[in-house]
């Protein structure tokens, strides 16, 4: 049978990775972008050259890898280093992403989730379907941002207005699971979901 795959995106801080580890749980393998973006730029990887290349060798941290911190405060504030950041990495991201599903393929998995998140922004909504979307709203966005990367609220605000709006993003999604409340109700919306995707 052939593995279907189903997009998971949300905003940052509306906890898509915690509703990633509830459906793998749950069975259902995760790919996840932003760990296949990091592999795209591993220390002495062509990708890392070209981002270095490209974006500034001061971006190279003591240790041999990407500064991403550094990167982060550079790209958020300039959409066009943005946009040459995309454009090395995503068709690295892009190719590694089949390489794992046809591997899930092989080992005989039916449905798989491709954790995005700027899934709309690069258009893969209209390869995967159905898309789920976890969304949070914006104050529980900045408090969670703040808690896990220490960032100031101004920066957090950057971040959220770097990505397409959720208002947005919840007209184009076909679920959309709330995550305003506690680490229970997120999981009962999950287990409520999962019928309608294994269907």
């Amino acid at each position: 049978m052939a593995l279907r795959v189903f997009g998971l995106t949300g905003g940052i801080g509306s906890g898509k990775s915690t509703a990633a580890a509830l459906l793998r749980e749950r069975g259902v393998p995760v790919v996840d972008a932003d760990e296949l973006a990091r592999e795209a730029v591993a220390p002495g990887s062509a990708g890392l050259s070209r981002v270095l290349a490209e974006l500034g060798q001061d971006l190279l941290g003591p240790d041999g890898a990407l500064d991403r911190k550094r990167l982060g405060a550079r790209v958020f504030s300039d959409e066009t280093l943005r946009k040459r950041l995309n454009s090395i990495t995503h068709p690295i991201v892009r190719r590694l992403s089949q390489e794992r599903f046809s591997q899930l393929e092989k080992q005989g998995a039916e449905l798989a989730a491709y954790d995005v998140p700027l899934l709309f922004e690069v258009g893969l909504d209209a390869a995967l379907r159905p898309v789920v979307l976890v969304a949070a709203q914006e104050s529980t966005q900045v408090a969670r941002i703040l808690a896990r990367d220490g960032l100031s609220e101004l920066e957090a605000r950057a971040r959220i207005a770097a990505q397409l709006p959720l208002s947005v993003k919840r007209e184009r999604a076909d679920y959309v699971v709330e995550n305003d409340g506690t680490l229970e109700d997120l999981a009962a919306q999950v287990d409520a979901l999962l019928p309608k995707l294994r269907a």
